[in-house]
């Protein structure tokens, strides 16, 4: 398990961190964005209406039976998120020397 915690369908597989590398996650993860020139009023809506659905139990138990989480949040909280992994696999790529061939 790459992430911070274990999976509740798999509680017996240890993470990464666990194993000897302690802080590493890394973790797949989807959300729905938009162009910027959509008006703020209809980007507020859409969120408010995704949230919603994803949490519904019937979409809570359909995304955990593939081993996803529904974390539904804010805008706001959708774009700290991005900055933070940008800055992590930028990190990553950087003092790595990644580059595309």
């Amino acid at each position: 398990m790459t992430g911070p915690k274990r999976l509740p369908q798999l509680p017996n597989v240890p993470t990464i961190a666990e194993s000897g590398f302690p802080g590493y996650s890394a973790t797949n993860w989807y959300a729905f964005v938009a162009s910027s020139r959509v008006p703020k009023a209809t980007l507020d809506r859409l969120n408010t209406e995704l949230v919603k659905v994803l949490k519904t139990p019937a979409v809570v138990d359909a995304l955990n039976s593939h081993g996803l989480a529904p974390a539904p949040g804010t805008r706001e909280e959708l774009a700290r998120e991005m900055e933070r992994e940008t800055a992590t696999w930028g990190r990553v790529i950087r003092e790595r020397k990644i580059t595309m061939q």
